[in-house]
């Protein structure tokens, strides 16, 4: 799975969370990164992606994103504290949305959805 996030504690916290669980974690920065690792990896299983992040934030990862037909298949999950999180992943065409601060029993849960 890919975590986007441009916090490295949170995504270290992430990462090494989903690690001990048995998941293959990579990591990008920010939307930007999240696309170059994508053009240059075999697609994750899931991404994990931050709503708030510099230069390139979600919504703009969403629309490139959105423009590969190879990635498809691929679900986004939207991590965010905003309280508009369901609105802003509805928007954005996200398969959900995780609140930060993320519960463990919600992260689990997402990603064993997904990452089977």
């Amino acid at each position: 799975m890919l975590v986007v996030d441009d916090d490295p504690d949170i995504r270290e916290a992430l990462r090494d969370t989903l690690e001990q669980e048995g998941y293959c974690v990579a990591e990008a920065t920010d939307g930007s990164a999240a696309l170059s690792y994508l053009r240059s990896s075999p697609p994750p299983p899931l991404i994990l992606l931050d709503w708030n992040m510099a230069p390139m934030n979600a919504a703009a990862f969403m629309e490139e994103f959105s423009r590969e037909p190879a990635y498809a298949q691929i679900p986004v999950v939207l991590l965010t504290a905003d309280v508009k999180a369901d609105e802003r992943a509805k928007a954005i065409r996200c398969a959900g949305y995780l609140t930060k601060p993320v519960t463990l029993d919600a992260l689990f849960e997402t990603v064993a959805r997904y990452c089977r």
